[in-house]
């Protein structure tokens, strides 16, 4: 019989706790945050007053990696905390919209989740209703995170909100957070949702020095003493200091802690850490090549093979369209039509994976020239990724 792969594997490690480099922690602590922290308790210690008829909404931006969603996800469970405390009935919910994309989605998300209502069947009015109804029996209040919230558009937002309207007590039960980057913030801004926001956090990049306090607290939390010396910390914060991102430096810290483990090394060397560097796109969560659907995935792959042409700077949408055909015809997938391709554009657009800007032709020319290129990940990246996940 062969030995058992995971008895014969050693058990020393350079982590203490990997899982606390990982994206589903929260930390306890939010280092060089303490202004955006007293800037959302002021608006939402509101929520714990017993007399307080009102929601809040409020929108939190920025660039990514610097934190949004930590701050989000810390505040919404200390503010849950507070709410037992002081015998409010208060409930948070966090979601993503990269992987929930439609209102629908959603509301059958909390409807199934807290309620345990099954949403099939009904529209998103009378599920709405429906939610209305409940939290207004159960006398509870809802605040209501959307991550990523430029995937929905600024009406999808509106709905979440004018769902206080449905209450009959007149009470605001439903408070929202939208998060997203600024420039796709202005884009969803409508006069009718600018004038329901009550308040916005601008969050900037981190400068050196906050990162060096971040990480090195991350650092702690994660390794071992002594894994990590003071030259090799140098050159991670060094690196992430270029994109002022912190999701940077802690991506890079968890796989040149693998590559550690995995060369058998009892210190992360200076070699590990630009190894690691090179699979780290600071732009690019992770995991978002999971969440892609398989269209999407097809179309990515077609972008990607193109630009891995010697010269190939950009391409445009019928000839990416054409390689979208072949590949789906290679994975025996229904080949569709160039409109779906273009919602896959679109997708793939807005989660920063691509990028597709439309010009004018020159001067006496009729019609407009596409581009599509990439910007953030190298083609060979994006077509391994996509490749390994099809």
């Amino acid at each position: 019989m062969s030995p058992n792969i995971f008895e014969k594997k050693g058990t020393s490690s350079v982590f203490r706790n990997r899982f606390t480099l990982l994206p589903e922690y929260t930390p306890e602590e939010l280092p060089c945050r303490d202004k955006e922290i007293d800037q959302l308790v002021e608006n939402l210690s509101i929520l714990l007053e017993p007399s307080h008829t009102y929601a809040v909404n409020i929108a939190i931006t920025g660039p990514p990696g610097i934190g949004k969603t930590t701050l989000t996800k810390k505040t919404l469970g200390d503010l849950k905390n507070a709410a037992i405390t002081n015998g409010i009935n208060l409930d948070t919910f966090y979601v993503n919209c990269h992987s929930f994309r439609t209102k629908t989605s959603i509301i059958r998300r909390i409807a199934t989740d807290k309620f345990h209502i099954q949403g099939r069947g009904f529209s998103d009015e009378e599920l709405l209703e429906m939610l209305a109804k409940r939290l207004e029996k159960e006398n509870q209040r809802l605040v209501l995170a959307l991550d990523e919230a430029s995937m929905l558009s600024g009406k999808d937002i509106l709905a979440f909100i004018h769902m206080n309207e449905l209450f009959s007590s007149g009470i605001g039960r439903l408070s929202t957070i939208i998060i997203c980057r600024r420039s796709e913030w202005s884009l969803l801004l409508s006069a009718d949702l600018s004038g329901r926001i009550q308040d916005q956090l601008s969050l900037e990049g981190y400068t050196s020095d906050e990162l060096k306090e971040i990480l090195t607290y991350r650092k702690n939390l994660a390794f071992y003493d002594e894994v990590i010396s003071e030259d090799v910390f140098d050159l991670i914060i060094e690196i992430c200091s270029r994109t002022r991102n912190a999701r940077h430096g802690v991506e890079i810290l968890l796989k040149s802690g693998l590559k550690a483990n995995a060369v058998g090394q009892g210190k992360i060397s200076a070699e590990l850490v630009r190894a690691a560097k090179t699979e780290v796109y600071p732009e690019l969560r992770t995991d978002i090549f999971q969440d892609l659907k398989k269209n999407e995935l097809v179309a990515a792959l077609s972008i990607g093979r193109l630009l891995l042409k010697p010269g190939k700077v950009s391409t445009t949408v019928n000839e990416s369209y054409d390689t979208f055909k072949l590949i789906s015809e290679e994975n025996k997938l229904k080949v569709q039509s160039i409109a779906t391709f273009r919602i896959c554009l679109d997708s793939l657009e807005r989660l920063g994976i691509i990028s597709h800007s439309v010009s004018s032709l020159p001067a006496g020319a009729r019609g407009r020239r596409s581009k599509i290129t990439l910007y953030d990940i190298p083609a060979q990246i994006l077509v391994e990724r996509v490749e390994q996940v099809l």
